[in-house]
C-alpha cells in the first residue's frame, strides 16, 4: 500500500438511510404506491394486475441470515425540489421490500445517513407490519451501511450496485435487522426528467476533510466506544485540505495515522506528510486527479456532489486495535471533503 499519505488523502465510507418521508426528502409517489400495494396499478409497462411493478434485472440480499430474492423490481427517475431523484426497489408478493432512493445519482460510493435527506435505504418485512428498518443507529447517531453504484446508464436506463447495512427501527432501536450481500444488477428505471442529473461544475476551491469513514469500527482513543468515522477517534486527521486551483492544479495537505513498531508496546502515532501536488479534470461529476510520487504516476477518481468530494477504497488498510493493541486492519475506506 502506498504509505498512509493517501490513506489520509482519499478513503472509504459506511452508512445508510431510511425510506421514511422526511420533510426535506420527497418520496417518489409511484414508488410509494407500489411499495404499499405491489400488486396494484394501472397496467403501465406490463398491463394487467402487475401494474407498474416490473421485473428488470436482479435484486438480492441476505437479511438476518435469510436469502432475499425480489419477485419484481421497479425504478423511477424524477425531478423534485431542484434535484433529480432515482428510486429503485426489490419487492416480494407478501409486501417485503428493500428500497433505495438516491439524490442526483452518480457512479461511486455513498455514506448513507437517514437524517441527511440525500440518500435513503430501507427494509420492510411484509405488508402488515409498520416497522421500517433504516441504515441509521438512533442510539449512537451513526450511519450503519454502504451503497456503491457500479453502473449507471441513462441511455439504457439501467443501474447496478451493491449495498449493506444494519437496519434499525427509528422509534424502537431495539428492533434490528442485518442486511448483507445486497446486490442490484441491471435494474431498469423510468426516466421522467428532461435532462440528466444537474452537475455543479464550480468545483474550484478549498475542501476540508470532514469524514474518514471505515467499514470496520475502531476505538483508537481507547474510550470503549467504537466509531466508523475515525475523526471521532483521533485528531491526527484534523486540518487535512484538498485545494483545487482554477488552472487545473491541486494541492493536498494533512496528516495520517500509523503504528510505531519500534516501541514496546507498539503505539499509534500521527504522521505529517509533505504536500501532494498534481493536476485535476472534471467530467460530469467525476473528478480525476493525477500526481507523481516517488517517480510513479497515480490517477484517482473522486465523486463530486453537493459541494463535497468523496474518494473510496475497497479492501484498504487502516489502523485499528485488537485486544487493546494497535493493528493494521483490512477495511473499506472513504474520505469526504467538504467545500469551505
Amino acid at each position: 500500500m502506498k504509505n498512509l499519505k493517501f490513506t489520509t488523502l482519499f478513503l472509504f465510507l459506511i452508512t445508510t438511510f431510511l425510506l421514511i418521508s422526511c420533510d426535506n426528502e420527497p418520496l417518489d409517489p409511484i414508488l410509494v404506491s407500489q411499495l404499499t400495494n405491489p400488486g396494484s396499478g394501472s397496467g403501465g409497462n406490463g398491463g394487467g394486475s402487475g401494474g407498474g411493478v416490473i421485473q428488470t434485472g436482479e435484486f438480492t440480499a441476505v437479511i438476518a441470515g435469510q436469502n432475499f430474492v425480489s419477485e419484481s423490481s421497479v425504478g423511477t427517475y424524477i425531478s423534485a425540489n431542484g434535484s433529480n431523484i432515482l428510486s429503485i426497489s426489490g419487492i416480494r408478493t407478501n409486501g417485503e421490500y428493500i428500497a433505495i432512493q438516491i439524490k442526483n445519482p452518480a457512479l461511486g460510493s455513498y455514506v448513507i445517513n437517514s437524517l441527511s435527506g440525500n440518500q435513503i435505504i430501507s427494509y420492510k418485512e411484509n405488508s402488515t407490519t409498520t416497522d421500517i428498518y433504516g441504515a441509521f443507529n438512533p442510539t449512537s447517531s451513526q450511519p450503519t451501511g454502504i451503497l456503491i453504484i457500479n453502473s449507471l446508464d441513462f441511455t439504457t436506463k439501467k443501474i447496478s450496485g451493491n449495498f449493506s447495512f444494519d437496519g434499525y427501527v427509528l422509534n424502537n432501536p431495539t428492533l434490528t435487522k442485518q442486511i448483507t450481500n445486497g446486490v442490484f444488477t441491471n435494474v431498469s428505471f423510468v426516466d421522467t426528467t428532461v435532462i440528466n442529473p444537474p452537475i455543479n461544475t464550480t468545483v474550484v476551491g478549498t475542501y476540508l476533510l470532514t469524514a474518514f469513514n471505515t467499514s470496520v469500527p475502531t476505538d483508537l482513543n481507547g474510550d470503549g466506544t467504537t466509531s466508523t468515522n475515525q475523526m471521532n477517534e483521533t485528531t491526527c486527521l484534523n486540518n487535512s485540505f484538498l485545494t483545487l486551483n482554477s488552472d487545473n492544479t491541486f494541492t493536498a495537505t494533512g496528516g495520517g495515522i500509523d503504528i510505531d513498531l519500534t516501541t514496546t508496546p507498539n503505539v499509534i502515532t500521527c504522521t505529517t506528510e509533505p504536500p501532494t501536488v498534481g493536476t485535476w479534470s472534471l467530467t460530469g461529476n467525476q473528478l480525476t486527479t493525477t500526481y507523481v510520487d516517488s517517480s510513479v504516476t497515480y490517477t484517482d477518481v473522486l465523486t463530486y456532489a453537493n459541494n463535497s468530494l468523496t474518494y473510496t477504497i475497497l479492501n484498504g488498510e487502516v489502523v485499528g486495535t485488537a485486544n487493546g493493541s494497535p493493528v493494521f486492519l483490512t477495511s473499506n475506506i472513504s474520505l469526504i471533503y467538504t467545500k469551505q
